[in-house]
């Protein structure tokens, strides 16, 4: 769809009062998969001119208290109601919310139970809570979908992109991640999974604890245990078990990176996620060299600089690929 008509369609929502059934289809436009970037683009931009542009440090202030005025319209009269809807229509509608430019908080607020839309920009990462206390690091350009509340018998969220979970134990509630093209089911563990739509390949890396995979062409939910990786492609419907260490894939959750005399090729692993590229190297590539070195909040380019002045490569970057090759 043109990025004109897709403007077209959020403004008319935002600006006007549209009836349950159109609010109902326009929300289920809103998080399908399709046209993701020029819907968010779109939002942040009514955003962006609702809030004239003010200081990082008014944000938090006025979602608090745009979800206040919101909360109070149900307390008051219809005629009160229109006047209010016109004035926060952006809010009323659809929030969202940015925090120093990082991640984009959308949250439906016209029916019960409220679905919740945590959208994180190319480059970017934040660390969120879940109603029901479980924790999750969502990764740059990943998309986090869950109810307000959990309800249902099981707490079900949506992700499409890269993420690291931390469940909170309920033995009466699984926790289900679906994932377009699988699902994970868990009671309480720490595990990381990643696909973003399109993608030929699925992964879950467990951590800590137990979960059990479903797909398409499994007759069973799969179990895995700490320390393994799964991978599910797509195109074959084969999947693939390997035992890993699960702290080099999950370490992108932290702050900072120390490597102490570590070898490369783990080395490698562990930037793939923290900036989320992926590595392409030559086979005659060394990457048994170990190296020491500390990591925070360098960009790309500074990293590979540095790496390749301590190790025997050269890199180009391409997109979000790297593409190494032993140095001349």
């Amino acid at each position: 769809m043109k990025s004109d008509k897709i403007k077209e369609i959020i403004r008319d929502f935002l600006h006007n009062e549209m009836s349950d059934e159109i609010q109902r289809l326009f929300r289920r436009w809103m998080t399908a998969p399709t046209d993701r970037e020029t819907k968010d683009a779109v939002l942040l931009q009514f955003w962006t001119e609702l809030l004239n542009k003010p200081s990082v440090a008014d944000y938090r202030h006025k979602l608090s208290d745009l979800n206040r005025r919101i909360d109070a319209l149900e307390h008051l009269g219809q005629k009160k109601r229109r006047i209010s809807l016109r004035r926060f229509a952006v809010a009323a509608a659809l929030l969202a919310f940015i925090v120093c430019g990082e991640y984009l908080f959308l949250r439906a607020r016209y029916h019960q139970p409220a679905s919740i839309c945590l959208v994180t920009a190319q480059g970017s990462k934040g660390e969120f809570l879940l109603p029901d206390g479980t924790r999750v690091w969502l990764n740059g350009n990943s998309r986090l979908v869950y109810p307000e509340t959990f309800d249902a018998k099981t707490r079900k969220v949506r992700l499409d992109g890269n993420a690291f979970f931390k469940v909170a134990h309920d033995a009466a509630r699984p926790f289900v991640v679906d994932m377009e093209v699988m699902q994970i089911e868990v009671l309480g563990t720490e595990f990381d999974v990643r696909h973003r739509s399109g993608n030929r390949y699925a992964e879950a890396i467990l951590k800590t604890g137990r979960i059990q995979v479903s797909a398409e062409g499994l007759k069973k939910p799969l179990p895995m245990q700490a320390d393994q990786r799964l991978v599910f492609d797509t195109e074959t419907g084969k999947i693939r078990i390997s035992t890993v260490s699960a702290d080099d894939y999950c370490s992108w959750t932290a702050d900072h990176l120390v490597f102490a005399n570590k070898p490369l090729s783990e080395i490698l692993v562990n930037l793939e996620n923290w900036y989320n590229v992926r590595f392409r190297y030559e086979k005659d590539t060394d990457l048994s060299e170990k190296l020491s070195f500390h990591l925070k909040y360098e960009p790309l380019e500074e990293t590979m600089h540095i790496l390749s002045r301590i190790a025997r490569i050269e890199y180009e970057i391409r997109g979000n690929e790297v593409f190494l090759v032993p140095a001349r």
